[in-house]
């Protein structure tokens, strides 16, 4: 009788986490963001084990703004949902379930900088959840918001910036008023019909939003231009391509105008990767349409649909190249330290980067591979923000430049992988 007590404390202690892994992992959308925090605590700890401390801070803010993407996903699920209300206890134990993955990677990050005494780390740390809180309030205060969730991949590289000008006490006193905010939105949750819509174009369109420009006759040149590659993602990737200039400029304007340093090519280069991730991203969400693909009257059959799509990925990535390029050379007017030879490196890192991340995309046939195959746009990271580390040191390009050789090999041989691998069971499999 005496075991009875325990046994029903035992389980009021683990009611709020019953079904937690079913929640949270089998969610296409919420370990889509889990894996790719799940990957930059695993590589941030083994940068810290192996003494590059000074990337370390990017990847843990990824890590800690992909957490706060995830927790603003289910968060969005869960007033889309009208019968989680009617359910009793299932909207706290969702509540609960996030804080505990919140406090579980923030707790995580901050023991291992203590442990590895990367004290440095800790203030931009801090910062990226202050980023992470404040998107998960704009989803409660307003779902669409979801729609910017690429913001918080693309805010990630001013942290460092904005950490050296911010104190760490201003950093905790921005996530405490953040925190107690989100909190007093948690406990108003209510059912909201647009989260549904939110969720159905989320998953569509790889959680971006972008305006529409139907009827310009010279956009639709310009998608036809990587048709069939941007089938399953529809006029986004259009979008972000013609947006991805204008915000450079304007990014370079501000940072000549104020004196600020902002990492502008750094950020295209990165942005060129990511958006090949979200390609294949989008291509798994949207399996089913590729039969429709596949009955439009100008392929040969499934091997000339996937030259067709091939051929459209090495456009794409000639595009991104020139793109980089491009800028990398318009930003090197205002700073002259970027040489000939960096914007070479800076080239070859774009191409072998998309390459790798095309190929290894292409291979990827559920959710749980294109979220491993993400450590892709980690590595790329992390090796561009080290050169460009080299070039602020003023180091050698050299050693960067012979890297670039053999990665750029296994680009090409990733590529052709990828061919082999894309729709390898037919069209009805994913």
């Amino acid at each position: 009788m005496s075991a009875l007590p325990t046994q029903g404390k035992q389980a009021t202690w683990r009611k709020p986490y019953q079904g937690m892994l079913r929640m949270w992992l089998y969610d296409l959308g919420s370990v889509s963001f889990l894996g790719t925090s799940l990957l930059g605590l695993v590589l941030g700890l083994a940068l810290l084990i192996s003494g590059k401390t000074e990337v370390v801070s990017l990847v843990f803010s990824m890590a800690s703004v992909s957490a706060a993407a995830s927790i603003a996903w289910q968060l969005n699920r869960l007033v889309a949902t009208e019968t989680s209300q009617l359910i009793p206890g299932y909207q706290a134990n969702v509540l609960q379930q996030a804080l505990t993955i919140a406090l579980a990677v923030i707790g995580f990050q901050v023991s291992a900088c203590v442990i590895f005494s990367a004290y440095e780390v800790i203030a931009q740390l801090w910062l990226a959840v202050a980023v992470g809180l404040g998107f998960v309030w704009l989803c409660l205060w307003r779902s669409h918001y979801f729609h910017l969730s690429f913001a918080l991949f693309i805010a990630v590289p001013f942290l460092d910036e904005l950490s050296s000008r911010l104190s760490l006490w201003a950093s905790l006193m921005i996530v405490a008023m953040l925190f107690f905010r989100v909190i007093s939105l948690c406990r108003q949750l209510h059912w909201n019909s647009n989260a549904r819509v939110v969720y159905l174009n989320a998953v569509q369109m790889g959680w971006m939003w972008l305006p529409s420009i139907k009827g310009v006759a010279w956009v639709g040149k310009f998608e036809r231009l990587f048709h069939p590659m941007n089938f399953f993602i529809g006029p986004v990737l259009t979008m972000m391509m013609l947006a991805l200039p204008v915000i450079a400029i304007g990014l370079m304007l501000f940072s000549w105008l104020l004196d600020f340093d902002l990492p502008t090519v750094f950020l295209i280069a990165q942005f060129s990767v990511i958006s090949c991730a979200i390609i294949h991203w989008s291509r798994i969400q949207r399996w089913r349409a590729t039969e429709t693909l596949f009955l439009l009257p100008c392929y040969s059959g499934l091997s000339g649909m996937k030259e067709a799509f091939f051929h459209s990925q090495y456009r794409f990535i000639v595009a991104m190249v020139l793109l980089v390029t491009c800028f990398g050379g318009l930003k090197s007017l205002f700073e002259p330290q970027l040489s000939l030879m960096f914007l070479v490196h800076l080239s070859l890192s774009t191409f072998w980067g998309c390459a790798i991340m095309l190929g290894t995309g292409s291979a990827c046939r559920n959710s749980q591979q294109a979220t491993a195959a993400m450590l892709v746009v980690f590595a790329h990271s992390i090796i561009v923000s080290m050169s460009f580390a080299a070039l602020r040191d003023g180091d050698s390009v050299t050693p960067w430049l012979l890297l670039d050789i053999p990665l750029t090999l296994v680009g090409v041989l990733t590529l052709i992988w990828g061919k082999r691998q894309l729709w390898k069971y037919g069209v009805t499999v994913a």
